[in-house]
């Protein structure tokens, strides 16, 4: 069984639903997890970005959830393989049906966020990949319900969906704190936004940085960025 192999862990995604890709790199590189205990991964996957978390933070412990059995199955088997084993727990159930055992103060999420004009013929990766498997106003009003005071929420989305996620978070008193324009080229556009928002704080950063130059290669920034969880050199 092929495996993607990161510095200090692997990931088998035979049967995942969402392959390891740059917008799980990015976010679990960006995401601040300094001084959290408890964290939930909404939509896990594989459970790389749970496993990107565990190895910057030897304290923190993780549920992760996955909607899809196979892809659940892949992220326990992820988590058992790797060394922080004892940190982390792979649940699969809908994220909507779950009853938390405790409140989080890190929540993290590469959510489904393409629109239903957009569904991929394969059922599987359609609930992966698409809003309607996840709508954004429930799945906010449920993380409101399961974050601490202090905690804080991480996504990564496309740049032109984010005043429609800060609106939503808004409404469910979520505020914007941190703000990531990532450019999938120098030159281009703004592709996707990491964002970062809690209930105490307001906007204090907002950061931009490139993927890719203009020979398309890997950026250096997006390399430095990286570093600590690429197996090879890029």
């Amino acid at each position: 069984m092929a495996a993607f192999k990161f510095k200090h862990f692997e990931i088998i995604q035979e049967d995942n639903a969402m392959k390891v890709g740059t917008d799980s790199m990015v976010l679990g590189a960006l995401i601040n997890c300094q001084n959290r205990k408890v964290g939930l991964d909404v939509g896990a996957g594989t459970g790389v970005l749970s496993l990107m978390i565990a190895q910057n933070n030897s304290e923190i412990s993780f549920d992760a959830i996955e909607l899809d059995s196979l892809s659940a199955k892949e992220c326990e088997l992820n988590f058992t393989n790797s060394k922080w084993s004892d940190r982390l727990n792979a649940v699969g159930m809908d994220f909507l049906d779950f009853e938390a055992p405790a409140h989080y103060d890190l929540i993290i999420s590469n959510p489904p966020f393409y629109q239903s004009t957009l569904v991929n013929d394969d059922p599987r990766k359609a609930k992966a990949r698409h809003e309607d498997s996840l709508p954004m106003n429930d799945f906010v009003k449920k993380v409101s319900q399961l974050i601490t005071e202090d905690g804080d929420f991480w996504i990564i989305i496309p740049a032109e969906d984010h005043k429609k996620w800060t609106q939503t978070c808004a409404q469910y008193g979520l505020h914007l704190v941190e703000r990531n324009s990532i450019y999938g080229k120098e030159g281009g556009e703004v592709k996707r936004v990491v964002m970062a928002y809690s209930k105490t704080k307001i906007l204090s950063e907002e950061f931009s940085f490139t993927i890719r130059n203009s020979k398309n290669e890997y950026s250096e920034e997006y390399k430095d960025l990286t570093e600590d969880f690429h197996f090879n050199v890029l």
